[in-house]
């Protein structure tokens, strides 16, 4: 195969996982009923790996052991023996990546000394290489995620991984919200048997307090500490459920990726459209996609689904912490500050991006800045500058510049919580309508 051609079948099957992700997360966020959904995502898993196996593994919390409810293999046999299967908790691949927390890649199964051999043993399978994930929830670590030797001489890449990792979080949100869900329908059948009306407006209730609660609990709420980086975050929600979101994560040790974006609308759609959003994001993001073409790829791929036709204004960066060059493209979202450390407050030139999920082919610029050691960079969406006093007047861009230039040098809480407390005494306890968002880092800067 030729370079071009191997680079057009790396491109094709890159199209191919994102295009699955982003099915998949719809498909998460229009169902409950977990079991049949599930099936089919192990065996695209499966179909998409090129693997002869793949089974998601739950902790069973009472027990410490690890179960296989949901199985894709080739041998009905081999899949049967797993599906009466249960085994220590601690033991095998599956379970060091449960205890860790982090995701492995197996070359060679049989000379790894973690690997189980009691599961071959006991099913007939004969496992060569794996791939294993975790499933993180707001409960912490629910279980695994695992794919079984890959068809043919080659063994599985680190691509592999970090789409299978991708999905794994997916289907950690999906496994909660049905559990969450079902939690929410036995309390109704509890409430349908009491007044019809009181039952209809606490049934309301619970499903916005439960989507509030899945909307925080999808932003990082973990900050690092490092001598080179400081990081802090807050999103704090207006009367109902809203789709401002912000993230961040490493692209490589010396990469930082930076995100914020605000979904048209307000309620539960804007929230799975913020969710199905940002994991499209992460996802393009994770797999090398600079911030322009990050953008691009993932308007496209909100494009085709858009029934609701909803849109999202996103800003995402990629600071180098080496050199302190930032390279970030917006997508029709409020342009961030630099925060310099003399105070000097300056506005991220744009980049003459317009919102995503509106229009197809669409382009995104992208420029770049430097942060000096000690600078500092304010993201925030328009819950801040549009924030209303008692007589309908907004904080304004002008006010929200004068906080910042007062916080010279400060750290990013106190950058944060002081335009927080800025916001809500001007606003003196008026009612509002946005969610009030904001992410702030500063490079360089002491603990």
């Amino acid at each position: 195969m030729s370079e071009a051609s191997a680079n057009a079948a790396g491109g094709s099957t890159d199209t191919t996982r994102l295009r699955l992700l982003y099915d998949l997360g719809c498909a998460f966020a229009a169902q409950v009923d977990l079991d049949d959904l599930v099936a089919v995502v192990i065996a695209k898993c499966r179909e998409v790996l090129e693997a002869e196996a793949a089974a998601i593994l739950l902790l069973d919390p009472q027990r410490h052991e690890l179960y296989f409810p949901y199985i894709a293999d080739e041998n009905a046999t081999v899949a049967a023996r797993l599906r009466d299967l249960r085994f220590p908790a601690d033991r095998g691949i599956a379970g060091a990546v449960l205890q860790s927390g982090e995701s492995l890649r197996i070359a060679d199964a049989a000379a790894d000394a973690r690997f189980y051999t009691a599961v071959d043993r006991h099913t007939g399978l004969v496992t060569r290489n794996l791939l294993c994930c975790p499933l993180r929830s707001r409960q912490g670590t629910i279980g695994v995620i695992q794919v079984l030797n890959r068809r043919g001489d080659v063994g599985f890449s680190d691509g592999d991984l970090a789409f299978l990792d991708a999905l794994a979080g997916s289907i950690a949100v999906a496994i909660d919200n049905a559990r969450m869900y079902a939690q929410l329908k036995e309390q109704v059948a509890v409430l349908e048997r009491a007044v019809h009306e009181h039952n209809e407006l606490l049934a309301l209730r619970r499903e916005l307090d439960i989507a509030r609660s899945i909307q925080q609990a999808i932003v990082p709420r973990a900050f690092p500490e490092r001598t080179d980086l400081r990081i802090f975050a807050d999103m704090l929600p207006a009367q109902e459920v809203g789709g401002d979101f912000y993230d961040f994560f490493f692209v490589d040790t010396d990469h930082l990726g930076v995100v914020i974006g605000d979904v048209s609308g307000k309620g539960i759609p804007a929230a799975l459209f913020m969710a199905v959003t940002r994991t499209l994001l992460r996802s393009t993001a994770m797999a090398g996609a600079l911030p322009g073409e990050c953008l691009r790829r993932v308007n496209a791929l909100l494009i085709p689904d858009n029934s609701a036709e909803m849109f999202v204004t996103v800003f995402y960066g990629i600071l180098n912490l080496r050199t302190g060059m930032l390279e970030y493209s917006n997508g029709g979202h409020n342009p961030p500050y630099l925060l310099r450390q003399d105070g000097t407050v300056e506005v991220l030139q744009r980049t003459g991006g317009m919102v995503l999920g509106m229009l197809d082919d669409v382009h995104f610029g992208a420029k770049t800045a430097t942060l000096r050691p000690g600078d500092g960079l304010f993201l925030y969406t328009d819950g801040v500058t549009e924030a209303m006093d008692v007589a309908g007047n907004l904080f304004t861009d002008r006010r929200l510049q004068a906080t910042l230039a007062q916080v010279k040098g400060g750290t990013p809480e106190e950058v944060i919580y002081s335009v927080v407390d800025a916001v809500k005494r001007y606003c003196d306890n008026a009612a509002q309508s946005d969610d009030l968002t904001a992410l702030a880092v500063r490079v360089g800067a002491t603990p």
